[in-house]
């Protein structure tokens, strides 16, 4: 495993704090880690395309106007967003991960 520094296993146990707690400051960032990360963010993908999809609220105006404007903006989010993950796409993912993750952490 490459050697990481000091900076990035705090902004890779941060991002895993986020979607499962505290306890996971605790963890030990190595290439098991790495590799269920990975599986983690390649799984919240596909929901994240989803995502983009949906139409945000309509508050006035006429009602074509706004659907083409959605049908517009639901584009350009799909071409924008390809490297971002929305949050509830990371915690829907991450169900049923943490155990694999704490025995990675273990070097299990």
């Amino acid at each position: 495993m490459p050697d990481l520094s000091d900076t990035e296993i705090r902004e890779f146990q941060q991002l895993l704090k986020k979607i499962y707690g505290k306890e996971a400051e605790t963890w030990n960032i190595n290439l098991g880690i790495l590799e269920l990360l990975e599986k983690l963010l390649r799984r919240s993908n596909s929901c994240g395309s989803s995502l983009d999809l949906v139409p945000r609220p309509h508050f006035a105006g006429g009602v074509i106007k706004w659907a083409s404007k959605q049908a517009r903006d639901a584009i350009l989010r799909q071409f924008r967003n390809k490297d971002e993950h929305y949050y509830t796409c990371l915690k829907g993912a991450a169900i049923g991960m943490k155990t694999r993750f704490e025995l990675a952490s273990m070097g299990m």
